[in-house]
């Protein structure tokens, strides 16, 4: 079905994703990874290595700054409730990001949903039918694939544009994952 998609919007030469766009959802991947990974620096396995190392801190230089932290990290349920925080921001934060990566893709899906049903209206008007049926002609399955592709990758970028999703920009636009090159505007789309 992907490929059915690539195909016909390039064909079609529908405008998918501008240089700017592609850029943007770049950047928004590098926030997306960073606060993934500052997620997993906050696991709830860190609080007694979090608390040992505070303790060797203090015992090699007891000042007031070591004992502090000290403190800070002594009781582990609370140190853990911290850490459940942090989590939960980073999660946050990871949806923020969805959002912002579904307002940048769901223009150019939209555009190409309605390329691709003008064209598998068009196919289906001038087919011939195949065993009475011009649903079954193959140029009219080909257009009914895309556009079936296309709305099921419009669908997944209206549940993270809600923020509560945790999708990777990337993975939002499952084209981009076939290169992002076969998407920019000087190879046609």
């Amino acid at each position: 079905m992907q490929n059915e998609f690539l195909t016909l919007t390039k064909a079609l030469n529908v405008p998918l994703l501008s240089d700017d766009d592609i850029d943007a959802l770049h950047r928004l991947q590098k926030q997306w990874a960073h606060w993934s990974q500052r997620e997993r620096q906050h696991a709830a396995a860190r609080v007694a290595e979090e608390q040992q190392a505070a303790f060797n801190a203090f015992l090699d230089n007891p000042s007031a700054e070591a004992e502090q932290r000290l403190l800070v990290t002594a009781d582990a349920n609370l140190t853990g409730t911290r850490y459940a925080t942090l989590r939960r921001a980073c999660a946050a934060l990871r949806g923020r990001i969805s959002a912002q990566a579904a307002c940048i893709i769901r223009p150019a899906l939209d555009r190409a949903i309605e390329a691709l049903r003008a064209e598998h209206a068009r196919r289906r008007e001038i087919a011939e039918p195949v065993m009475s049926s011009k649903d079954r002609n193959p140029v009219v399955i080909e257009a009914q694939r895309a556009v079936e592709y296309a709305e099921r990758l419009a669908n997944r970028v209206l549940w993270a544009s809600d923020g509560k999703t945790g999708t990777q920009p990337l993975e939002l636009a499952d084209v981009l994952n076939a290169g992002a090159n076969d998407l920019t505007p000087e190879d046609g789309k």
